[in-house]
């Protein structure tokens, strides 16, 4: 019996000591980096003919009638957008609309003549 027990001992202590040189290797890294800058806000096409504003990333249209601002994957069957002229622009909004006003002045539409305020509705 006590040479079983030498025997278990010397294994015991033969573990131990491959489990610290394992443990001694090993080397802490810390917490990772945090994650890098995200490019904050959104991309929409802007028509100005039509006054319409499309977000590509999520297939959504905005446009103005019946007195208020809509929202939807289809625009009403009264609008034909001219796809040869649209206006990239990335706001910090999820509503483009919202500054309606001061992008429509600095990229007015072709057909020319006065709008309705608000973005008015479609011809």
């Amino acid at each position: 019996m006590s040479r079983a027990r030498l025997t278990a001992g010397l294994v015991l202590m033969l573990m131990c000591g491959v489990g610290l040189v394992a443990l001694s290797s090993c080397v802490e890294e810390g917490p990772p980096p945090p994650p890098g800058p995200v490019a904050a806000g959104y991309d929409y096409y802007y028509y100005p003919d039509d006054e319409v504003y499309f977000y590509p990333a999520t297939g959504v249209y905005f446009w103005f009638g019946g007195g208020g601002w809509h929202s939807g994957r289809h625009l009403p069957g009264s609008y034909a957008l001219h796809g040869d002229y649209r206006v990239p622009l990335h706001m910090n909004t999820r509503r483009p609309y919202e500054q309606h006003q001061q992008i429509r002045a600095q990229y007015p539409g072709r057909g020319g003549g006065p709008r309705p305020e608000g973005g008015g509705e479609h011809r």
